[in-house]
């Protein structure tokens, strides 16, 4: 007879993968990282084969475990949501879901097949913006959620931070003929006032006393990225947001090393619906953030 799987070896697996650490793991699992290790390890001897290659600070999966970890994803989350079906009220209310644009179309396809199949009595509303606007209209209770992109240091950790989904590295990145002027100001392609990215360009670049001109100014990525590619002006992006027409501009061209900033999930001030802690599972759940 067949072996069965345990699904909370599952929860186990995917808990080290979405985090990447054992440590990391075991804490959110409120396990000890030896019960995670042989969770891990009977997991494996059930696949057949090892799942994750460990070194001291991160975990990768193999082969295997990229195949098992898509396999098996949608088996857990099965699990789950018939289990909630028996043991919890059907959640109803309004949540108001802030996004930064460039992830409003990955973060909003993993949740809202999920939003409509399994809580119909949700009423979602979604808002696009830069991070610095739907931050302002989280603390004026406009908002009840929003994914924000946030400086790592310089700023007090967020208290109301309710998820976080890994770091960020923003670039400069300019059209693959594009070449500088050192006489004229450098041409920007910028998000309003409140983008992270924006004010950290600006701040850099008049740290090195060199001036600079916004040759177009857009709430959404399009024009930029389309000004970008034309050669018009320079951006500042994520680095795993560039597109092939664009090269990412270094030191050697006169732009710095920008910091790292992280994407968090943010709940406004007091406490949150049960709405709310839904959409913050399902979320949380299909949401991860491209490398």
């Amino acid at each position: 007879m067949a072996e069965a799987l345990d699904i909370e070896l599952l929860r186990t697996f995917h808990a080290v993968v979405r985090f990447g650490q054992f440590l990391a793991a075991s804490s959110f699992l409120n396990k000890s990282p030896s019960a995670v290790s042989l969770h891990v390890r009977r997991l494996e001897a059930l696949a057949g084969g090892r799942l994750l290659e460990r070194d001291n600070q991160t975990v990768n999966l193999t082969p295997l475990g990229r195949r098992f970890a898509l396999q098996s994803a949608e088996l857990l989350l099965l699990h789950d949501r018939l289990l909630a079906g028996f043991t919890t009220p059907v959640a109803s209310g309004r949540i108001r879901l802030g996004i930064s644009e460039e992830y409003a179309g990955a973060v909003l396809g993993c949740t809202l097949p999920h939003l409509a199949a399994d809580f119909p009595h949700i009423e979602l509303e979604v808002e696009t913006g830069s991070s610095g606007r739907l931050h302002s209209r989280l603390q004026r209770g406009q908002l009840d959620l929003a994914l924000l992109v946030e400086p790592v240091e310089g700023a007090p950790a967020d208290p109301h931070c309710v998820r976080t989904f890994g770091l960020t590295q923003p670039v400069w990145v300019a059209a693959h003929d594009y070449t500088s002027d050192p006489a004229k100001p450098v041409p920007l392609a910028l998000h309003g006032k409140g983008c992270p990215y924006r004010s950290v360009a600006v701040d850099a670049l008049s740290r090195q006393g060199r001036r600079w001109r916004a040759v177009i100014m857009s709430a959404g990525v399009t024009a930029l990225e389309t000004a970008i590619e034309a050669g018009l002006a320079i951006g500042i992006v994520d680095r795993a947001q560039v597109r092939s027409g664009m090269r990412v501009l270094t030191l050697t061209d006169g732009f710095p090393q920008l910091p790292l900033h992280e994407l968090r999930l943010v709940r406004a001030p007091g406490a949150l619906s049960e709405a709310g802690e839904v959409l913050v599972g399902l979320i949380g759940h299909g949401f991860r953030l491209t490398r």
